[in-house]
């Protein structure tokens, strides 16, 4: 975290937001615009695709029971960017509050749901980048990041999987509205170029006004996604038919006409058999007419 939080509820533009959200040096004083929630839509593009498939072994020594457990899951992984595939070159940009670093790590991950009788849903989920020590006594740094979880019902998960598995899949958008933690600065467009992140946890502490109880909405609950997972097919148009310009001498100008394509080349062996053919006809009709005669001759 590179600066502080600071939730305010005397805004510059009253009528327009009752609160926003403020970053600020370690004087306190302000840095950039007002952010607030922001509820509009949102795009991302599949940049990879991955269909997983897991098997879990528990050894029973560490359970200390009779079998071992066994869990099974599968799950499919899609990295994403910022943007729709047609925006040339057009993206929104996130950061997390507190860090002007540009987060360049999203992810969807689409899950079947176990219980029939669960719903369909989506969340979000994200964290700001930290450093942890592995177990081989180096430092490992996760960069920020933000990950959508998508739970779908199994036929519709099965569906999926095997547009992946056959290769079927051209191009995969997905679409959030009104993402909780999502923040931008006010505008009266329905599209932003820059967006604020605010995630769980105690990382991203932000100072409230004295007296006043309320935690501004972080990652989690989205209110709206779309899905899309597309086939695409390009056919070719008919070229059209060549021209040829004919002059024309005596008022100087010129006008197409259409090109008259010469008769095609016929193959030698063609007219070979052909003629194979002609000698075989004359031979049979020969033949006919001399068993009319006999016939007529023994009469």
């Amino acid at each position: 975290m590179e600066r502080g939080l600071r939730l305010h509820t005397d805004p510059e533009h009253k009528a327009l937001y009752k609160w926003a959200i403020n970053e600020i040096d370690a004087e306190g004083r302000k840095i950039g615009s007002d952010q607030i929630p922001w509820v509009w839509t949102l795009n991302f593009t599949a940049t990879s695709c991955v269909l997983g498939d897991r098997i879990d072994i528990e050894s029973r020594f560490q359970k200390k029971e009779a079998t071992p457990k066994i869990t099974q899951r599968q799950v499919i992984n899609i990295r994403l960017r910022p943007g729709r595939p047609w925006d040339d070159g057009i993206e929104t940009s996130f950061s997390m509050f507190g860090t002007d670093r540009i987060i360049k790590s999203f992810q969807l991950d689409i899950h079947p749901i176990a219980d029939p009788a669960e719903q369909e849903s989506c969340k979000a989920w994200g964290s700001v980048s930290y450093t942890t020590e592995t177990g081989d006594f180096r430092n490992e740094t996760t960069d920020d990041c933000v990950f959508f979880y998508l739970f779908v019902k199994p036929d519709t998960f099965a569906r999926y999987g095997a547009k992946v598995a056959h290769g079927l899949v051209d191009e995969i958008v997905l679409s959030v509205n009104s993402v909780a933690g999502f923040y931008s600065e006010w505008s009266p467009s329905i599209s932003t170029h820059k967006v604020k992140v605010l995630c769980g946890g105690e990382e991203q502490k932000v100072i409230l006004p004295p007296g006043l109880s309320f935690e501004p909405p972080r990652l989690g609950q989205i209110d709206g996604a779309e899905l899309f997972i597309n086939r695409r097919l390009e056919f070719r148009k008919r070229a059209p038919e060549p021209e040829a310009i004919e002059e024309i001498s005596d008022t100087g100008t010129e006008r197409a006409v259409p090109v008259m394509q010469s008769p095609a080349a016929v193959d030698p062996r063609m007219m070979q058999m052909l003629g194979s053919l002609r000698k075989a006809a004359w031979l049979v009709v020969c033949l006919l007419a001399l068993i009319f005669i006999a016939i007529l001759l023994t009469r």
